[in-house]
């Protein structure tokens, strides 16, 4: 699947995953499923995979309300702690 920018949508999960796992798991990382979803592996700084997480739907989910706030996506959907 060929390559597209990240919504802004995608763009802002990406971002709290980045807070909360670091800064190496950046854009670059991101690949896009056949029907053109952006997912990420989500990364330790050892390396070790913590959680997949699709960009795209994160991203509506949380722009129609099912996931109510930033809180509720890093605790429940992305597994920070904090």
């Amino acid at each position: 699947m060929p390559r597209r920018e990240l919504t802004e949508g995608e763009t802002a999960i990406l971002i709290l995953i980045q807070q909360g796992y670091g800064a190496h798991n950046s854009v670059d990382k991101v690949f896009f499923s056949p029907a053109n979803e952006a997912v990420i592996f989500v990364r330790l700084l050892n390396g070790m995979s913590i959680v997949m997480a699709n960009l795209s739907n994160l991203a509506a989910w949380r722009a129609d309300g099912t996931i109510s706030n930033d809180e509720e996506l890093k605790m429940k959907w992305l597994r920070l702690d904090k």
